[in-house]
């Protein structure tokens, strides 16, 4: 059966108009809602994030604040570690006279005095003076022995004279060994 309308056409157009300006409204509501809910959640997040940006930057600084203050450290450490390791190589270079003294005294006989040493560049040239011949040929016989090869090597006797009174003044040269 066909509708019988009794509303005139103006005012269905009319009751028309307004539910969509219902509808739009409504929408238009949500809409506003969803964005405002958006907006919020985009004003917390950014809050947070700020807030771990400005953490993340304190702790930057505080890392380059120590980081710099080790540098000088480091570079403290390795001028250090220079100067230990060139002190290193001048104490190991050195002669240890004491002990090559000491161990000497040992093997130098009775009567033989030495008036003169000079240690050059791994050399020593020792001016001496015996009572005898006997005496002379002691000493370098000690010096070439096992024990004085622990000091010495390449022995020579430079020159040998004796004065009027019997006593030998020689000098002897010897190649130092290094014992390192």
């Amino acid at each position: 059966m066909a509708d019988i309308n009794l509303l005139p056409v103006a005012a269905r157009d009319q009751e028309n108009f307004s539910i969509l300006v219902k509808r739009i409204s409504i929408v238009s509501v949500v809409v506003l809602v969803i964005t405002g809910i958006v907006t919020f959640i985009i004003l917390v997040l950014f809050s947070s994030f700020s807030s771990k940006r400005s953490k993340l930057v304190a702790s930057v600084e505080a890392s380059s604040g120590q980081i710099e203050s080790l540098k000088s450290t480091e570079e403290l450490i390795v001028v250090v570690k220079d100067k230990a390791s060139s002190a290193e190589k001048l104490v190991s270079s050195r002669t240890d006279f004491a002990d090559i003294f000491e161990n000497i005294s040992k093997l130098i006989p009775q009567g033989v005095y030495f008036t003169d040493a000079k240690f050059t560049s791994g050399k020593v040239s020792l001016s001496a003076r015996a009572q005898s011949s006997a005496d002379v040929a002691g000493l370098v016989s000690s010096l070439l022995s096992s024990e004085g090869a622990k000091y010495f090597n390449q022995v020579s006797i430079d020159s040998l004279s004796s004065n009027e009174l019997g006593l030998f003044t020689f000098n002897i040269t010897a190649q130092l060994v290094n014992k390192k």
